[in-house]
């Protein structure tokens, strides 16, 4: 019997992320070694039944929005104002978006049917990080969101794509918190969303692929980094300086990377868009005058009207989770 293990020895596999390996069985279609080179494909959920279910939704003088409650009590979504969303105008602007990247020749998937409703489940940005050698599982803060991962482990197994890690235990980490810089430094902010058990269980799976992972605290106003940075090619990024921390705008320069200010003037969530090539980037229509800023920078800005999605609490970067971005041209 020795002999027999010794004979299968002979082909083991000493390095699971041999690109070879992945290559053979897992066909390669997937992972990024930053967040700005070229989209292939990429994982979107449409607005469904479970958007509907705000028509249900009460306001909470509270939270100072409308909020849907389960018979718990527990929040399960919400939609900000006072008055109900309109659901076709969020599926034609959502239906645009997915126009857009296939337009531009990107693969879109959508969510694996599932019976459980979550009602946040459009924003696929978070149940899961993509890195360069496959998935990692998020584990989210809110119970209104905890069935998102069941969702999207499903989702990923379908396609192919290897989970090679997950956030558990007392740590929690949402995806619209994190971005790779280039192919040796990746971003975690840190915030109600994002804590220290979360972001030390991630630094250990990004070491394990020479990925340092640098922290930068949001404010207390906002929930993910996505709110305040963005890379935008291999040597810009869009910034909102009013709330960024220096340091973290030093380390940006120390990169070679420019630094462009969001405009001020701009409505909340301008600094939410998304590249799906270097200097190629899907931006939300009203941000008009950062759009301007960017473009005379020499950076191609594709426009979409997300005004109504952004009610549900997030953008363009929240809608969207490339699954695989082809590798970086030196």
């Amino acid at each position: 019997m020795a002999l027999l293990h010794e004979f299968f020895d002979a082909d083991n596999v000493e390095d699971s992320y041999d690109a070879a390996i992945e290559e053979e069985v897992w066909g390669g279609g997937f992972g990024a070694s930053d967040y700005v080179s070229p989209v292939d494909s990429i994982l979107v959920h449409s607005p469904g039944h479970e958007v509907e279910l705000l028509a249900h939704a009460r306001y909470d003088e509270a939270a100072g929005t409308l909020v849907l409650k389960d018979g718990k009590g527990r929040a399960r979504s919400y939609f900000q104002g006072r008055e109900l969303p309109d659901f076709e105008l969020m599926r034609s602007q959502h239906a645009a978006l997915v126009q857009l990247l296939s337009d531009n020749g990107i693969a879109v998937h959508d969510y694996t049917v599932d019976p459980q409703i979550w009602g946040n489940r459009l924003f696929t940005r978070d149940p899961a990080l993509i890195t360069p050698h496959g998935a990692i599982l998020c584990r989210m803060s809110g119970f209104f969101r905890q069935g998102e991962t069941i969702i999207i482990e499903k989702t990923l197994a379908d396609l192919q794509i290897p989970i090679i890690g997950a956030i558990q235990g007392r740590g929690f980490i949402e995806g619209g918190s994190f971005s790779i810089i280039n192919p040796h430094t990746a971003v975690i902010g840190r915030s109600v969303r994002n804590n220290d058990e979360g972001i030390e269980q991630l630094r250990w799976l990004l070491a394990l692929q020479g990925l340092e992972l640098l922290v930068v605290d949001v404010p207390a106003d906002k929930i993910h980094l996505d709110e305040m940075f963005l890379m935008l090619s291999y040597d810009k990024a869009l910034v909102d300086t009013r709330i960024i921390p220096h340091w973290f705008l030093r380390k940006l320069r120390d990169m070679g990377i420019e630094a462009i200010e969001v405009d001020p003037e701009d409505p909340p969530l301008t600094n939410n868009c998304i590249a799906i090539a270097p200097g190629k980037i899907i931006f939300p229509a009203s941000g008009v005058r950062t759009m301007d800023a960017l473009e005379r920078r020499g950076l191609q800005i594709l426009p979409v009207d997300v005004s109504e999605l952004n009610k549900m609490g997030g953008s363009i970067h929240c809608l969207t989770l490339p699954l695989h971005r082809k590798a970086r041209v030196a």
